[in-house]
């Protein structure tokens, strides 16, 4: 009765998982911390203790990174990356490893406890760090900086319309309209004028 979207653990059938790849996606980006979550489901009758380690502990952040989970529950499990300093993919080798156990009690499973379970007792699935593809990023990076600068040169370009169609007002109330606009060109550059301003907040 398992979506199929679940990736099943190695062991007891206690836990499933997902992302259900193996993989957890992080963008390549720098400077920037990152947030990727996993999603662990007790499909057994009973108590399940888990634990998340990793290989680089100073890297990432995991919250929570141990804890129990009711049967027919759900964790949601955050794996912050820590901001990296430059493009190498040395951390796509950064190693994760969800661990699950039958537990009795409501507490997490001490180190000594999680030491005295059998092997055939223990649940584990292995994760590795993938990043998005640097050029995808890039262009992503360099769609949002486009589409920002024609929102601006819009804004600008609507806020100047707006400032003519007010002096042709001033101009039309005065007495001065005659000498070159008509109510038509004043209705034209009005149209024009809203249809920018309704395209710039597109």
């Amino acid at each position: 009765l398992l979506d199929s979207g679940w990736a099943i653990m190695e062991g007891p059938a206690l836990l499933v998982i997902k992302p259900d790849n193996g993989k957890i996606p992080f963008p390549n980006q720098l400077h920037m911390s990152a947030t990727s979550e996993l999603t662990l489901s007790n499909v057994s009758n009973g108590l399940v203790a888990f634990k998340v380690k990793t290989t680089a502990p100073k890297n990432y952040l995991v919250r929570p990174s141990a804890g129990t989970i009711a049967a027919g529950a759900t964790e949601k499990v955050q794996i912050i990356m820590q901001p990296r300093k430059d493009t190498s993919l040395d951390s796509a080798s950064d190693r994760f490893l969800v661990r699950a156990a039958s537990t009795t009690s409501t507490q997490p499973l001490s180190k000594s406890e999680w030491d005295a379970k059998a092997k055939h007792e223990l649940q584990e699935l292995k994760l590795t760090v993938q990043f998005a593809d640097h050029e995808q990023t890039i262009t992503r990076d360099t769609d949002v900086q486009q589409r920002r600068r024609q929102y601006e040169e819009m804004q600008a370009y609507g806020a100047q319309v707006e400032q003519d169609v007010e002096m042709l007002h001033k101009e039309l109330q005065s007495g001065h309209g005659k000498s070159g606009y008509s109510i038509f060109h004043v209705f034209v550059v009005m149209m024009i004028g809203s249809l920018i301003s309704y395209m710039a907040v597109m």
